[in-house]
């Protein structure tokens, strides 16, 4: 047995000990669901940044950063932190007073709609289906890069492993393993990132480095990064796009401001909200510069998909290595259960919308509701049908699209109807979906501004407009949206404010510093190398 298949078997165990421990404390459906709403700071932060990292942060986007996108991934992941901020602030905190179980429900219950809640637990089923897809797939590629054993028996061990898991603890367990594995695999990445950088001449000669190399793609350096053929306008487009797509994604998405829910108070969801914006636009920048510094090592590697990969075997002590490669997998592992726990509870709760005669009766039918999503997902995997980071990038937009407008006019509009959240749910998904799908199969092609988020987005938005024409809000409408903007008690004493604030201060030194970073070791180092004439 190599120390990489012990190393895997190891963080298997472990994580399922973890699930044990977890699952014993579950005692009611709420407890299943959200965590008994009352997980603090770190563990909501943790499982923030851990279930929207997963393996394909560390594959598919590293991969993109590999073949010259690593300035489109700097400017999508700021962009996207502006998400972990704006959502708290203005949709997370709010949701969080509506006491809910799902994503769903909440819009159910703000619209005073079953057909919204069933609509809405839909695009959660079939979105973030697409997204476990993805981390199953991404798993199961790790474990076999590890261990040698055959793909189909790395995606089967990977499924029981976080099936298992999430029948059994739920929500609990998942926050926590989701903390304890991002905290792993945060130290391991840190710690390899010095063997890796050191190894292709350290941080400050590395931009110098990768423009005087032949091997380096075009555009890696510069801010619109490799076009691949196309034009400068469509690259920046795409990543102001995609960025925007993201900030919707981690502001109201079921998988993280549904992550709100199972906040201790609203306090809470502030602060994880602004150390998943630091860990997103300061961890994310240390693991891509990783990613190109392999260039100036291994120009070649195909698929590129297997940089971090490389580095871990190649660059570093083998123990070092072990734990950064079995901290990504058991990373995977744990999203893995993030989505498959998201999509059973919206299936079983809001798209089934079933009566139960009790708590736990409700218990059951969800946990068999888990093992079924799982078995289908699993054979999806199987099939091999999808790109990493494209199938979870259309997750996120599918999203954004569809009820990104909804979300946020749902706490803020005074105008907006039943009818005029369901036609624009509707429509943007619709919108979205179809445009993708003309985009994709049948060769149609937009301009550099239209395209099918934009346009999903559009069509959402013009159609709550007209849909709320000459319709008014239902006396429960009107009760609850009053009810989500008058301040619990508990959340106003001063002292709490005060480290809020503390948190706020540190997001403007973190932005500083980032600042200082990108200018000092990487636009004046370019600028003088293209000055000089050497390119």
């Amino acid at each position: 047995m190599s120390i990489y298949t012990a190393g895997v078997l190891f963080s298997i165990v472990l994580y399922l000990l973890i699930g044990m421990y977890a699952g014993r404390k579950v005692r009611s459906v709420e407890d299943y669901y959200v965590c008994g709403r009352n997980a603090p700071t770190l563990l909501i932060a943790g499982t923030l940044f851990a279930s929207m990292l997963s393996t394909n942060g560390f594959l598919g986007d590293t991969a993109y950063c590999y073949t010259g996108n690593i300035t489109t991934m700097i400017l999508i992941n700021a962009l996207c932190a502006c998400g972990y901020v704006l959502g708290p602030l203005f949709f997370g905190r709010y949701i969080r007073r509506a006491r809910v179980d799902t994503m769903p429900s909440y819009f159910g219950q703000r619209f005073n709609s079953k057909r919204i809640r069933r609509f809405s637990g839909l695009i959660t089923v079939i979105s973030l289906t697409a997204y476990l897809l993805s981390v199953i797939q991404g798993t199961g590629l790790l474990m076999e890069t590890l261990t040698g054993f055959s793909r189909f028996s790395c995606l089967a061990i990977s499924w029981i492993c976080f099936t298992a898991f999430t029948f059994y603890s739920g929500s609990r367990g998942v926050v926590i393993t989701d903390t304890l594995m991002c905290i792993f695999f945060l130290a391991a990445t840190v710690l390899a990132g010095f063997f890796v950088l050191k190894a292709a001449g350290g941080v400050g000669s590395l931009v110098v480095n990768l423009a005087s190399s032949a091997d380096t793609p075009d555009g890696l350096l510069d801010y619109h990064g490799n076009t691949g053929g196309g034009s400068k306008l469509d690259m920046m487009t795409y990543a102001i796009s995609m960025g925007f797509v993201w900030m919707i994604a981690v502001g109201v998405s079921p998988w993280q401001a549904g992550r709100n829910l199972m906040a201790r108070n609203e306090h809470v969801v502030f602060r994880s909200g602004v150390i998943a914006a630091l860990l997103t636009t300061f961890f994310l920048l240390y693991l891509y510069l990783m990613a190109v510094s392999v260039l100036l090592l291994n120009p070649g590697l195909d698929p590129p998909e297997g940089v971090i990969l490389w580095a871990a075997f190649e660059l570093v002590p083998k123990l070092v290595g072990v734990v950064l490669l079995t901290g990504i997998m058991t990373a995977g592992l744990s999203s893995a259960s993030t989505f498959l726990s998201v999509v059973s509870f919206s299936l079983s709760s809001d798209v089934f919308d079933m009566k139960f005669k009790s708590g736990e009766a409700q218990l059951l039918f969800t946990r068999f509701t888990v093992l079924f999503v799982g078995l289908i997902t699993l054979a999806l995997a199987s099939f091999n049908v999808s790109d990493i980071r494209v199938t979870t990038w259309f997750a996120s937009t599918i999203i954004a699209a569809s009820w990104g407008y909804v979300a946020f006019a749902s706490v803020w509009s005074r105008r907006l109807t039943e009818r005029g959240a369901y036609y624009s749910m509707l429509g943007g998904f619709t919108g979205y979906l179809v445009l993708e799908i003309a985009s994709d199969f049948l060769g149609l092609t937009s301009g550099p501004v239209v395209n099918p988020f934009f346009i999903g987005l559009g069509i959402s938005i013009l159609l709550g407009f007209l849909g709320s024409r000459n319709q008014k809000r239902s006396s429960e409408e009107v009760r609850f949206l009053k009810k989500m903007h008058q301040i619990p008690e508990s959340e106003t004493r001063d002292e709490d404010y005060r480290i809020d604030r503390m948190y706020g201060w540190g997001m403007v030194v973190g932005g500083f510093l980032i600042t200082f970073f990108l200018l000092t070791y990487w636009v004046f180092p370019y600028h003088g190398f293209l000055s000089s004439g050497a390119a």
